[in-house]
């Protein structure tokens, strides 16, 4: 850290600055050898291995044991606990950072007595980083511990009513057997109690509170059939702000109006400017996003399949509606995947334009629910993908995927069925959860400039390699897939392993590590993959044939 650095306006010292300044320069090295679009762990081990490397104390996945009223009832996990004293969080996110993940970060702060944590966004172009310091006061991180709490699976939390005073809450950080190095137990304690929430309302401090019923009013017929108009108000008054932020001036009515108003005038600039629509759902990997509580990756999901779909047909987003259902409306939960939804739209430069929020009790089954939305794009017609001149000898380039985006998890939660989310396959190295729910990612950022040397791109979603390579051929064409030319990702050999799923049909349910393919010229490989700033694999060619693809 500079001298001019440490004297500018509200710059706080902390005895780790040396540190943390080291710390920064090895992320942002990170950052340069990996660049975007690779899930958190990858980013998360590299800069492991470049602090031990330095010669620095580092501890991967380090837990801190949390007790209330002396009873162990779960704990946190810190993604890097460096020198025995800071905190260190890595996200790899398609949006900016939130404000949750400062309150996670807030929290390990509070839990650790640690004067300063560090937390990096490895998932954008440019690496996005914040410094934050500890709470002054109980209140600014007790609201975040139960969302990031992984509870011990026979736990029943203590409800809001209980927790007093004099509620004495401890954090314990203890050594595991999922820790990488050595670490001296560090016990503390905080005298000081907190209100804590209960796990299924998680509280956002920014979120107004709101009720037009008191408890001696009698329920309306309608809330006594299980419809409460109420939560819907207070869902939309959460999720306002997220959705003004991806308005651009051309949007003239959004949130509140009965249709969303998008000024059209700038298609006149183009020369034959064609609408292409995409309309698609998240599947049941919403049941596991229920299961583990979290919510705001789906919101991610749903926007970036789309915006996928349409890339496809080499066009960009202009704006996007969502549908959100379920039995009970919760505003919180609703506000966080519009979060996401929003997130991405933003990323995307795409006007989340309306939505709808739908409360249907006997439709669906407690605690579920469903999300699906519709994306309207752009694109030139001449423009149009797949071009008509496709012809055997073409080259397939793969682009990794972040894991099995939103396809085959009615498979997946069939062969993990029992086994709890926070379980750690020592193949992943991450909780289950993690590895299963991270965000499907958009190739927008990283094929945008590429799209005019690329005749073809085939989306790799329900129906793998097998079912969508062949939606952009012509006839008299086949493609052969070279297996071995890039690394199948552990999750999916797990997934083949445990559930003894055949080859073909691994390749025809799931993504196998790569999300998008480029078809194109062989002559043009070079530039696409120069003009593509992430790893590139060249994973087969086109050959004479009946629409099918060969797996070689």
């Amino acid at each position: 850290m500079s001298d001019q650095e440490k004297k500018r306006p509200g710059f706080v010292q902390t005895p780790l600055d040396k540190l943390t300044y080291i710390v920064n320069g090895l992320a942002m090295q990170v950052q340069h050898e990996l660049k975007a679009g690779h899930r958190e762990v990858f980013y998360q081990r590299r800069l492991f291995e470049r602090l031990t490397q330095t010669g620095i104390d580092v501890e991967m996945e380090k837990e801190i044991e949390v007790y209330i009223n002396d009873s162990l009832v779960g704990y946190l996990r810190l993604d890097l606990w460096v020198d025995n004293a800071l905190v260190v969080e890595c996200k790899a996110f398609y949006h900016l950072l939130t404000k949750d993940e400062v309150g996670q970060v807030v929290t390990y702060l509070a839990a650790t007595g640690s004067p300063v944590g560090l937390l990096y966004n490895f998932g954008r172009r440019n690496l996005e980083w914040k410094r934050i310091l500890p709470p002054k006061a109980t209140q600014e991180w007790h609201q975040h511990l139960y969302r990031n709490l992984r509870k011990l699976p026979e736990v029943v939390l203590p409800p809001l009513e209980t927790i007093t005073a004099n509620t004495p809450i401890r954090f314990s950080v203890v050594s595991r057997t999922v820790t990488i190095a050595p670490a001296t137990p560090i016990r503390l304690s905080i005298s000081n109690p907190a209100s804590l929430p209960p796990r299924s309302t998680p509280v956002r401090p920014s979120a107004p509170v709101r009720s037009s019923v008191s408890a001696s009013v009698r329920p309306s017929a309608y809330s006594r059939a299980g419809v409460n108009i109420d939560a819907g108000n207070r869902a939309v008054a959460l999720m306002r702000d997220a959705v003004r932020a991806t308005y651009g001036k051309e949007v003239l009515a959004g949130i509140g109006a009965f249709g969303g108003l998008f000024d059209a005038a700038t298609l006149q600039e183009m020369r034959a400017p064609v609408l292409v629509a995409s309309t698609d759902g998240v599947g049941t990997k919403v049941k596991l996003a229920a299961q583990a509580r979290r919510y705001q990756s789906i919101g991610c999901d749903i926007v970036n399949h789309c915006i996928d779909d349409i890339l496809a047909q080499g066009a960009r987003p202009l704006f996007f509606l969502d549908y959100i259902a379920s039995s009970q409306l919760a505003p919180e939960m609703i506000a966080e995947v519009v979060t996401g939804i929003a997130a991405a739209c933003r990323d995307a430069e795409c006007a989340l334009l309306g939505g709808e929020t739908a409360e249907m009790p006997g439709v669906y089954q407690p605690t579920e629910f469903d999300v699906a939305g519709t994306l309207v794009g752009i694109v030139e017609r001449d423009a149009i993908l797949p071009r008509d001149n496709l012809c055997a000898g073409d080259v397939l380039i793969g682009l990794r995927s972040s894991g099995p985006h939103t396809n085959g998890y009615s498979l997946i939660r069939k062969i993990f069925e029992g086994v709890p989310l926070d379980a750690i396959f020592p193949e992943l190295g991450v909780p289950l959860a993690d590895a299963l729910l991270a965000p499907h990612r958009s190739y927008l950022p990283v094929l945008q400039h590429a799209l005019p040397h690329v005749k073809a791109l085939a989306h790799l979603t329900g129906g793998g390699f097998i079912e969508n390579i062949p939606r952009v051929l012509p006839d008299g064409l086949s493609a052969r897939v070279r297996l071995g030319s890039w690394d199948v990702p552990p999750l999916f050999q797990l997934i083949q392993q445990r559930g003894d799923v055949p080859r073909d049909e691994m390749y025809r349910v799931f993504n196998m590590g790569i999300g998008m393919i480029a078809l194109v010229a062989r002559e043009e490989v070079e530039t696409v993959c120069g003009l593509i700033e992430e790893p590139t694999f060249v994973i087969g060619e086109l050959v004479a044939g009946k629409k099918k693809v060969m797996l070689a």
